[in-house]
């Protein structure tokens, strides 16, 4: 979980800081810096898995356009960033080996700069970044807000008094050094032009709070709904975890149903999503996913008080954003941050307190869902 973020040197941000709850609400005027604020949340994720050209493309604007824009008409060479996060319990890489989380309140820092090699070539490089533990009694987010006991014992722990990660530099050389972490051996990286972060480098749980960082940076997920997208029926074969434009909805849907059913609830998790879409969408009486056999595609179909089912293709914009997000809400596998711009589209006025409350309800009891929504 996301529960601070600091920015300073991109775009419009300068030494920027905002401490995050577990529903945040972000509101402002066209230009006051929302959407670039989901850009660098998007950064960030990118940065966790990818090497930096890979990580800016597809935000707005051309890389030397990311860095602030200074008084005089030039640009800062630089800009920072760090995220204090709240880890899952255990982590486990692709290898299905697990590990339980000694310290789970950790702060993560990088500094990237924006550089001309020997041929001319502007390079972004890696200059600085830091992986530390958060000591209870300065873990000021935790001071801010109440806790039950049965979260402090599930949720928070502080066993660690060392970095994993640190950048040191002496006559214009960059060491990363990789602190052991269990029985793991520590490690030092020399370079003086890192083109990606060490984090993306660490890809098993050998390093198990840096994979446990890295892992929950990736799974920060950013909704935009394309309409025509969600109308389509999706490939059998498609994504089990919701794709930003929501083109394997129904996808998604099949794979909850059949990993929640029980003999008494034949449909699992999707009739609580078909009761949370009723009580959002008036006249909403259920909710179906349909098999095409011959095109092995699923299909969404909706039904109405009046006995009449229609597919997504025929269903309002509005109703089938819903879907989507009470999708991410209410699926069981689901983790990590959503962001999810203008989410009252399609929404009548008078249902978007009801929209609000179940937004509150799928993420304040973070023992049982451990996600996080940012609207």
């Amino acid at each position: 979980m996301l529960t601070r973020i600091e920015i300073d040197g991109f775009k419009t941000f300068e030494e920027f800081a905002l401490d995050l709850g577990s529903l945040q609400v972000i509101l402002g005027l066209n230009a006051s810096g929302k959407s670039n604020l989901f850009d660098v949340i998007r950064l960030m994720a990118n940065l966790a898995v990818h090497d930096l050209r890979s990580a800016v493309r597809g935000l707005r604007g051309e890389p030397v356009e990311l860095f602030r824009l200074l008084a005089d008409g030039s640009r800062s060479s630089r800009m920072t960033f760090a995220v204090e996060l709240l880890l899952a319990p255990e982590v486990r890489d692709p290898w299905e080996e697990t590990v339980k989380i000694s310290h789970s309140r950790v702060r993560y820092e990088v500094e990237i700069q924006l550089q001309q090699d020997y041929l001319g070539i502007e390079r972004l490089v890696v200059v600085k970044e830091a992986a530390l533990p958060i000591s209870e009694e300065r873990d000021l987010w935790l001071q801010g807000r109440e806790t039950s006991p049965q979260f402090r014992q599930a949720f928070l722990k502080y066993g660690q008094h060392k970095a994993w990660l640190t950048t040191t530099e002496t006559g214009g050389k960059r060491t990363f050094d990789i602190m052991p972490d269990g029985k793991a051996v520590g490690r030092t990286i020399k370079t003086t032009n890192a083109e990606a972060t060490v984090l993306s480098s660490i890809t098993s749980v050998e390093y198990p709070h840096l994979y446990a960082i890295r892992e929950e940076m990736r799974s920060w997920h950013f909704l935009q709904l394309d309409p025509a997208s969600l109308r389509r029926p999706s490939p059998t074969t498609a994504a089990l975890e919701l794709e930003p434009d929501g083109a394997n909805l129904a996808t998604v849907l099949s794979r909850i149903q059949a990993e929640t059913a029980t003999v008494n609830q034949p449909k699992g998790a999707i009739a609580e999503i078909a009761a949370a879409l009723t009580s959002l969408v008036p006249g909403v009486v259920d909710l179906d996913i349909s098999l095409d056999k011959k095109n092995k595609e699923y299909q969404i179909e909706i039904g109405y008080r009046d006995g009449v089912t229609f597919s997504s293709r025929v269903v309002s914009d509005g109703t089938l954003r819903l879907v989507a997000l009470l999708v991410l809400l209410y699926d069981p596998k689901h983790r990590g941050l959503i962001c999810f711009e203008e989410p009252e589209n399609g929404v009548h006025p008078g249902r978007l307190k009801t929209l609000i409350e179940k937004l509150r309800e799928g993420v304040t009891d973070i023992i049982a869902t451990a996600k996080a929504v940012m609207v």
